[in-house]
């Protein structure tokens, strides 16, 4: 059995690693969001999007596509919509719907996904069960068991795939399962792939950090800089690594590095402002100060009043002012306590 296109469109994404996730989902979004502001507000969207993942006169594709663009929204309408198409009668909806259920937490994702490990259409319980398996680690035996029922099944069935893609996936799904050695050798076919070679690097990167082999997870991403030096992915992921290694002054240029590649993900300008302030306090500042600008978000206006209020900055008052807008006095109020 093949997998159908808008199955294994959905179920790479979700295979995605963490590193890639954080970098690519975050880039997507602020792009995402400049261009529809133009047009409609981000609330009207999820609201358009949620309509037409539930419209069963919809064709399946749009729906689909709906649900997939969902997954970059988590919020209470585009729930509603997963939390329904995940019982649609549409094998491809249900599928679409678990890579919907992403970016929620994994114990309510798990509640609404793991019904579907044992859904009538194969296809639908291997893509819960790549949905649900990057949290293998940190389950309950009793949730590893109800992923084990499937495993090898899931195995099996994505080891027929055709693609390098689906080896990718594949590799992941081992790595996720902590079959260490599985994994490598598949990444490691992969990384003379040039479509593929920056993300093969990130996850054999990762596979090596899972078994606190650092040193081995920074060779690989040296020479996978060598080969892409255009890649914030790969600054961002090596940067991490050092931090691992308590090398923080290399990785301060490192993460330095990934917010010009990528001067678009607040994250990085965030990480920046940490590694950053030891070395560079107006440095650091300045990074806080634009991660903030990026996203709007309230942990990253905190960080932002966090450095002003430590290093006397004039603007101090006026960006505790601005927090209360959003957070509970005694936030505040601890924040103060630091001056």
């Amino acid at each position: 059995m093949k997998l159908r296109p808008l199955v294994l469109a959905g179920i790479v994404v979700a295979s995605m690693s963490q590193v890639a996730l954080a970098t690519d989902t975050q880039q997507q979004t602020v792009t995402a969001t400049t261009t529809q502001n133009q047009a409609e507000s981000t609330e009207q969207r999820i609201q358009k999007l949620s309509y037409t993942a539930q419209n069963q006169n919809e064709s399946a594709e749009r729906r689909v596509d709906a649900l997939h663009e969902l997954s970059q929204y988590p919020n209470q309408n585009a729930l509603v919509a997963v939390t329904r198409s995940l019982k649609d009668a549409n094998a491809d909806v249900r599928e679409a719907a678990i890579v919907g259920a992403k970016p929620y937490q994994f114990e309510y994702r798990w509640k609404l996904v793991s019904p579907l490990l044992s859904d009538p259409e194969q296809s639908v319980q291997v893509a819960a069960v790549v949905s649900l398996i990057p949290d293998f680690s940190t389950m309950t035996e009793s949730q590893q068991q109800a992923i084990n029922k499937n495993y090898l099944m899931a195995i099996e069935y994505l080891s027929k795939q055709s693609g390098k893609r689906s080896q990718l996936l594949l590799a992941d799904v081992y790595r996720w399962h902590k079959e260490w050695d599985k994994a490598e050798a598949l990444y490691q076919t992969l990384l003379a792939d040039p479509s593929l070679s920056t993300q093969a690097s990130l996850s054999l990167s990762d596979n090596y950090r899972a078994q606190s082999q650092d040193q081995k997870a920074l060779d690989v991403l040296n020479t996978a800089i060598e080969q892409n030096a255009k890649s914030g992915q790969l600054q961002y992921a090596k940067a991490l690594t050092l931090v691992r290694m308590d090398e923080k002054a290399q990785a301060a240029v490192a993460i330095e590095k990934a917010t010009i590649l990528a001067p678009g993900n607040s994250y990085y300008w965030y990480l920046n402002g940490v590694l950053q302030e030891p070395l560079d306090v107006e440095k650091a500042t300045d990074s806080f100060e634009k991660a903030y600008l990026i996203s709007g978000a309230p942990e990253q206006l905190y960080a932002v009043c966090d450095i002003y209020v430590r290093h006397d900055h004039p603007k101090a008052d006026v960006c505790l002012e601005e927090l209360g807008n959003v957070a509970p006095p005694y936030v505040i109020e601890q924040l103060k306590a630091q001056n």
